[in-house]
């Protein structure tokens, strides 16, 4: 794969590299033959030497494919959509747990409170208790700052995909075959 890949990407900075000269034209044309015959079974060169009045169908099947092709970016766009509003989800779940969590520290944190101002276990370690309690709340509101970043990022991406997959839909109603 790595290979064909390579393969690929070589022909291509050739093409570009080539493309612009006059004497190379036949030699552009093998190439872009090759390139489309690894991506097609049917050799270019050859079907550029089909004449025109054999050419019957090939208007309709390359609109065929245009629009096949559109519909494949559309659902791909959907795809990538729903995977996104997934994520969304579970952000939106992490939110939650991350209030939950803090609101058990501030639970604790007034059991502990309750606990120094009685006078009650020792001093020390409730003293330690309650620090570490702090700092637990602390971390739980720095991590919710980054969830809420998570839930504003995906939800922008949910916008910008609810966008494209419009204007895809649009531009696959608005397709007409045109001889």
């Amino acid at each position: 794969m790595k290979s064909k890949c390579a393969l690929l990407f070589s022909v291509l900075i050739a093409l570009f590299l080539l493309a612009g000269c006059a004497t190379t034209q036949e030699l552009t044309t093998t190439v872009k033959s090759k390139v489309s015959s690894l991506t097609s079974a049917v050799d270019p060169a050859l079907v550029n030497q089909v004449p025109a009045d054999k050419r019957e169908g090939f208007a309709k099947a390359e609109y065929d494919v245009k629009v096949a092709s559109e519909k494949l970016k559309l659902a791909q766009l959907k795809t990538e959509q729903a995977s996104t509003q997934n994520k969304y989800s579970d952000y939106e779940e992490d939110m939650a747990a991350s209030f939950r969590k803090e609101a058990e520290i501030d639970y604790d944190l007034v059991k502990i409170e309750a606990i120094i101002k009685s006078g009650l276990g020792k001093k020390e370690e409730n003293l330690k208790i309650k620090a570490d309690l702090q700092s637990k709340k602390m971390k739980a509101q720095a991590d919710r700052i980054k969830i809420q970043a998570d839930i504003d990022n995906a939800k922008a991406k949910i916008d910008d995909l609810a966008k494209q997959i419009t204007k895809t839909d649009e531009s696959i109603k608005g397709m007409q075959f045109t001889k």
